[in-house]
């Protein structure tokens, strides 16, 4: 049997190890914000038009990621915002809103704050 202490222990490593992954589960993509933030995103997404609208923007201000992870030119709650958006059925005439917002950066923060913050994120992981 094992003691409180050891269980508490495995517990809490447990925990760390499996949210520090640096890799996704299959079927999965790995996607950071400009603030930061690690969202573990479905590879169904990359057919969306939102999520693509978002990648061309991303690959405009970022190149393309080469090693290094994939910067998403928006803040975490916007992220979280688009993702409840995506998993719900949009009408065309939402969408179509919804894409003119991400290419006229309305829901994107300041280009000068992102690419601090993806620089802090390289350093970071390193």
């Amino acid at each position: 049997m094992m003691s409180p202490k050891k269980l508490v222990k495995k517990l809490v490593a447990s925990k760390s190890s499996s949210s520090c992954r640096s890799v996704a589960d299959k079927g999965h993509f790995v996607a950071y914000t400009a603030d930061c933030e690690r969202f573990v995103l479905p590879l169904t997404y990359l057919c969306n038009p939102i999520f693509q609208a978002l990648l061309e923007v991303s690959e405009d201000e970022y190149g393309l990621p080469g090693n290094g992870p994939i910067v998403l030119p928006c803040d975490g709650v916007c992220m979280e915002y688009l993702i409840s958006l995506t998993q719900r059925s949009l009408g065309k005439d939402l969408q179509m809103a919804l894409l003119e917002s991400i290419s006229t950066v309305q829901c994107l923060t300041s280009s000068l704050v992102q690419q601090e913050l993806t620089r802090q994120l390289f350093v970071s992981s390193c």
